[in-house]
């Protein structure tokens, strides 16, 4: 076959017909869902169980109270263990908007609830004990007020929690905060508060947090410093039981409205930023990007910046980002690759010259509007990916899918050497 004739195909192109082939995904449904409840809002995964929020599910007739299911693998799959009900619940909490899991804990968090006062918003903790969940302790800002959203942003470890309150107006209108809880025993108390040294009104510090060990990232997506709306990005270290803040990061390039920070991931000495609004060249406006930032003793650098392999303008990639040791994981929430804002969800991998992107991902019964990527999570190689406008069980139902990414790389690169070998040229990166 001479060059003339040698079908080229695009490495893109080859993800895109992959993609649909059957390599591991499940997709869970509530086994009671209906319309609007926008299974999927939340969802989060930890070894083999995952925890999904459906933050305006009805329940016992209570409008948009918002619940949590909580599926685990097993031999005949995901199966689910359980359904978390808040006690007392009210209309209106809408818990299940943002839900964190960590070993046999999980949270709901509800932004609008009013335990303290009107959306001032709170966080409710479930546990698992020989596979029963039960509710152990809600929790509430010590200092709430009115509209805070204390809730709307969490990150766990075993002995540390995160909770963003981006509405705060402690510092200033809006400005953000984030409190930490530490964990003495069976429960936890509170430990600290946490704001920007130079928060403004707006910044909506707390919108998103991340957690890893002794750092906790913040991410401040309306910050102004460099452009109106441009976003910052908070590091905090633990130093003498005290949280302090350790550098302040910002895109080298930002520009007006990228929203840096409005998603954040940590690993280590790594942290992953998303700035979906990017007007990225050649792509777009709001094709969306994302960059790598890296920590050589206490000193933060900006490594790399992710884009879209194949993106275009309004993909918003980067609606979601996860990251754990060598993997990256960005969801483009409106990238049309099966239709118009169907959505798909991009795999990095870190080599010894950087990040480099590995393969695609989407949905296998997609749909138009799903937004397939609208939050992801990433562990042991198994990414969730939150899908809350899919349709299954009525308009809005919500469905979220579990890729293994492991099977899925490995049959990806096999048939990407495969069809290189059949069309006598090799796909590049």
């Amino acid at each position: 076959m001479t060059v003339s004739t040698t079908i080229k195909l695009s490495l893109c192109t080859i993800l895109t017909a992959l993609a649909g082939h059957s390599v591991a995904q499940d997709r869970l449904l509530a086994n009671d869902g209906r319309a609007q409840d926008y299974f999927g809002y939340g969802a989060a995964i930890d070894g083999n169980t995952v925890l999904v929020g459906a933050h305006q599910a009805d329940v016992n007739g209570i409008k948009d109270g918002g619940v949590g299911y909580v599926y685990v693998l097993g031999d005949k799959g995901w199966q689910q263990q359980a359904k978390l009900i808040a006690s007392p619940l009210f209309a209106d909490d809408t818990l299940g908007g943002k839900v964190v899991l960590n070993n046999n804990i999980a949270m709901l968090g509800g932004m609008r609830r009013d335990d303290k006062s009107k959306d001032a918003g709170a966080v409710v903790a479930f546990e698992r004990y020989a596979d029963k969940w039960t509710q152990t302790q809600i929790f509430t800002a010590p200092d709430a007020q009115p509209g805070d959203a204390f809730g709307q942003s969490l990150a766990l470890t075993d002995t540390t929690l995160v909770i963003g309150a981006p509405r705060s107006d402690t510092k200033a209108n809006d400005a953000g905060a984030a409190y930490i809880f530490q964990r003495t025993g069976d429960s936890w108390r509170f430990h600290s508060k946490i704001m920007a040294s130079d928060g403004a009104a707006g910044d909506l510090f707390g919108i998103d947090v991340a957690i890893d060990g002794n750092t906790i990232v913040v991410g401040a997506d309306l910050h102004d410093k460099t452009a109106e709306n441009a976003g910052a990005v908070y590091v905090y270290v633990l130093e003498d039981n005290q949280w302090q803040q350790q550098a302040k990061l910002m895109a080298a390039d930002a520009g007006k409205t990228d929203i840096f920070g409005v998603r954040v991931a940590i690993s280590g000495d790594t942290a992953l930023i998303s700035a979906r609004r990017d007007d990225v060249e050649h792509l777009g406006v709001d094709a969306g990007s994302a960059y790598i930032f890296e920590r050589t003793g206490t000193r933060w650098t900006e490594a790399q910046k992710l884009t879209s392999p194949d993106g275009a303008a309004d993909d918003r990639f980067g609606r979601g980002v996860a990251l754990s040791g060598d993997t990256a994981i960005i969801s483009a929430m409106n990238h049309d690759v099966q239709g118009e804002d169907t959505g798909a969800l991009y795999v990095y991998k870190k080599h010894p010259d950087g990040w480099r992107y590995a393969s695609k991902v989407v949905a296998k019964n997609a749909q138009p509007g799903d937004q397939f990527g609208w939050n992801v999570g990433l562990s042991d190689g198994k990414a969730v990916i939150a899908t809350p406008h899919h349709d299954a069980n009525g308009k809005e139902s919500g469905a979220v899918y579990v890729q293994d990414l492991n099977q899925y790389s490995a049959f990806h690169i096999k048939n990407q050497v495969t069809v290189a070998k059949k069309g006598e040229a090799k796909s590049s990166q």
